[in-house]
């Protein structure tokens, strides 16, 4: 994936097969920081890579399948 994208908002819903559904609580401007989401009540704090080429393409997925 290139380093150049679009910013992701805070509140962007990302899917987890381990954790489920949750969202940002802080925007993303650069594939190479962290960011804050919540999953059922607990915050983590992961790589924004992770959550640009995993998590989003899974509610993706998600929502075009229901």
């Amino acid at each position: 994936m290139s380093d150049d994208f679009k910013v992701i908002q805070p509140t962007t819903t990302v899917y987890c097969p381990k954790r489920g559904e949750g969202w940002t609580l802080t925007g993303i401007t650069n594939i190479n920081e962290f960011t804050s989401v919540m999953f059922n009540g607990t915050r983590y704090t992961l790589p924004a890579r992770e959550i640009v080429e995993e998590l989003l393409p899974n509610q993706l997925a998600r929502q075009q399948n229901s």
